[in-house]
């Protein structure tokens, strides 16, 4: 089984699920043999929340998920007073939440704990819903569509150099960047996105997905995760800065093509060797129509040029050039070199990039294409339309496909005074394949649609004024 760590940076505006939530931490309470103290009680409750919310939001994404739920005093207390976990939990009460569904048999541990003696790979205990719990949820009529990030969950994150989320103080550039990613959120909360994909197409996709990827999003279609953060790396804020969270980020590059935004087709559009033209850029050089062309020696190949990007991009992030291991699934029958000698010849072809490989100079670039994402999309939410973003690249309404094109290739020429090539990628969403059956309507499936379109559905309904 897959499995992901809790998220307790969930809530919902729904008031059937809310109204439903609040009777379940009533009846929990009820349950209890002894009176909370204090403050205890909306803790507890908020405890309650959490857990169910994200339980729910694992299992519509895949029924198969499991969620690590950490219940060791020192682990729940990291997380009620990390700037990236929840203050309005505390370390008792969750504790106690956690045993109080057990007991009512609404969640159930799947994978018990396991203490490593070498204290490298240990596990926290996981768990899943109940069928019991989510029968309850579908009887009020809740949908992933009514989940959505805790408006007070931190969206500016920073790493150190073992990738590990560190804290940090009142900070002038973070929350600047905090108030300008509220804006781009709310962009992205006003639109639905979704895969058209039916059910059974997404049950197959997970199951070419199980186990490839460890990445917290990467295991399942979580379209609840809607809304982006930012990642600073190596304790700076000048390395890193790019956007994640949101699922269409994580899924396979094969299936943006089946992106939906509003039920409607989509177009991507990404710019041409983002990071070498960056470069080229910044020496004061004309940017080559393909950046990556000059190294490619089967004109076309397009095995060979994702090579070649993918080794340009290695040295970049690198320390060192001669230290670089080889990437993965590097063929030297491509190439007609071994990775050493292609190593050499990637540095040799770029003099204009030379004295940056084997630098880590690839983070500060991340830091520099963030903040063109960061423009573009800023530009979108302030003209009401919704921009997805995939790192340098971007998916929208296939009709603004000329407005992104041409907002791109303005913010990167504000950003360093000269134009770079943007290449798109059109949607199959809306494409029906022909059939020479008779037509028959579905007067069911019309009323109460499945899949992608009921989601859509439901998003709208959620939407209406109350």
């Amino acid at each position: 089984m897959t499995a992901r760590p809790f998220d307790p940076q969930w809530t919902t505006d729904n008031p059937v699920l809310t109204a439903y939530l609040h009777t379940l931490c009533a009846d929990l309470t009820a349950a209890r043999a002894k009176p909370f103290k204090f403050d205890a009680q909306p803790r507890f409750e908020a405890s309650i929340k959490a857990i169910v919310l994200d339980l729910f939001r694992a299992h519509e994404s895949d029924p198969t998920l499991e969620v690590g739920i950490g219940t060791g005093r020192t682990a729940v207390q990291e997380v009620c007073k990390s700037r990236y976990g929840a203050s309005f939990l505390s370390a008792r009460t969750f504790v106690d939440a956690v045993k109080a569904l057990e007991a009512a048999g609404l969640i159930v541990m799947s994978t018990p704990h396991w203490d490593d003696p070498a204290k490298k790979n240990s596990r926290v205990a996981r768990y899943m819903p109940t069928a019991s719990l989510m029968a309850r949820i579908e009887r009020v009529g809740a949908s992933v569509v009514d989940l959505r990030r805790h408006p007070n969950a931190e969206g500016i994150r920073l790493k150190d150099s073992k990738k590990r989320l560190i804290e940090y103080g009142d900070d002038a550039f973070a929350n600047a960047a905090r108030d300008r990613l509220r804006i781009i959120n709310k962009m992205l909360e006003s639109h639905w996105a979704d895969l058209a994909l039916t059910d059974e197409q997404l049950a197959q996709e997970l199951k070419r997905l199980d186990g490839t990827r460890d990445h917290e999003a990467a295991q399942s279609f979580d379209f609840a995760a809607r809304t982006v953060y930012r990642v600073f790396n190596n304790d700076e804020w000048e390395q890193g800065g790019r956007f994640y969270g949101a699922w269409w980020i994580s899924i396979p590059s094969h299936l943006r093509r089946h992106i939906l935004i509003d039920g409607k087709k989509t177009v991507e559009v990404d710019h041409s060797g983002i990071h070498p033209a960056m470069l080229f850029a910044i020496a004061r050089k004309d940017i080559p129509t393909d950046p990556y062309a000059r190294c490619v020696t089967n004109k076309g190949n397009e095995d060979e040029r994702k090579l070649v990007k993918q080794t340009f991009n290695a040295l970049l992030n690198a320390d060192s050039v001669k230290g670089i291991s080889k990437i993965k699934n590097y063929d030297e029958t491509l190439t007609g070199r071994n990775w050493e000698a292609f190593k050499r010849f990637i540095v040799k072809s770029y003099p204009e990039c030379a004295d940056r490989f084997g630098t880590g100079y690839g983070l500060r670039l991340q830091r520099m294409d963030s903040d063109l994402a960061e423009a573009v999309m800023l530009k979108f939410a302030d003209m009401g339309y919704a921009c997805l973003p995939v790192h340098d690249s971007f998916i929208v309404h296939h009709e603004m496909r000329d407005v992104l094109e041409d907002t791109m290739t303005a913010v990167f020429k504000d950003m360093f005074g000269v134009e770079n090539r943007v290449d798109f990628k059109a949607g199959i969403g809306e494409q029906v394949e022909p059939s020479e059956d008779p037509i028959e309507p579905d007067i069911a499936r019309l009323l109460k649609p499945e899949g992608y379109e009921g989601r859509l559905q439901a998003f709208w309904t959620s939407r209406e004024p109350l």
